[in-house]
């Protein structure tokens, strides 16, 4: 009974809307790589994707072990795509080699864009909630604050990778079913509600802290799959990263 409820609730919710998300992106990316005619160094930042496991009642875990699992994954597929040229240097910042000031100073920088990145989802993807001058100059900053990461590993850009995916129990996936089924004979829809899923990814300028190019995966346009497998994963990032200019 359990997975036949699985089953039909994700497939609802697959076919409640798949849509291409388009890029965001300051009006001097496009001419960023150029400028100057010398080679510009791309640090990618430690992978931040959260999970959590929500409950019949309501309850959210955060699962650490998920955590790591999945950054991993991220951050070996990442290499993949991100292939240096004559004009990119790909840099891969080691939490582990740095002393406990600069790795809280990371990830005080991490939660700063996972902040940013949902305000740029709810304010220029989010239907209801858009803001036409945001996407008509889009000019978000995590501060000027982040050059001190230029200043320690001598890069120009910083590409920032977070995200949020909770995975419901057998309880909470019996519920939203039953929601469903009652709403599909009644009319009333009583589906509980769950925390939103994304995943996002950012080419943050090193000096300025000027968002440069971004690029999101998740609700309310697509569906996030199962962040913890290599498939998923792959796909995910490739999604991400298909509009990034070669």
């Amino acid at each position: 009974m359990y997975k036949k409820s699985l089953i039909l609730f994700t497939a609802l919710i697959f076919l409640s809307g798949c849509a291409n998300v388009p890029v965001r992106k300051q009006a001097r990316f496009d001419r960023y790589f150029d400028s100057g005619g010398t080679e510009k160094t791309v640090t990618v930042m430690p992978i931040d994707i959260k999970f959590y496991k929500l409950t019949a009642g309501g309850i959210s875990e955060q699962m650490d072990e998920w955590d790591k699992q999945a950054d991993e994954l991220f951050r070996q597929e990442i290499i993949k795509r991100l292939d240096p040229s004559s004009k990119i240097k790909i840099k891969i910042l080691d939490e582990s080699s740095l002393d406990e000031d600069a790795r809280n100073f990371v990830d005080e920088q991490n939660g700063l864009y996972r902040a940013v990145a949902q305000s740029i989802i709810a304010h220029t993807y989010t239907p209801g909630n858009i803001f036409s001058q945001k996407l008509t100059f889009f000019d978000y900053t995590l501060g000027t604050e982040l050059s001190r990461l230029n200043d320690s590993f001598s890069t120009d850009a910083l590409l920032f990778f977070s995200g949020s995916r909770t995975y419901w129990t057998g309880g909470r996936v019996f519920l939203a079913t039953w929601g469903i089924l009652l709403g599909a004979a009644t009319g009333v829809s009583v589906i509980p509600a769950g925390v939103p899923d994304w995943v996002a990814v950012a080419l943050v300028d090193a000096k300025t802290g000027d968002v440069l190019w971004f690029r999101y995966f998740g609700q309310p346009n697509v569906v996030v799959g199962d962040l913890r497998q290599e498939k998923i994963v792959s796909d995910t990032v490739e999604y991400l990263f298909r509009e990034m200019p070669k």
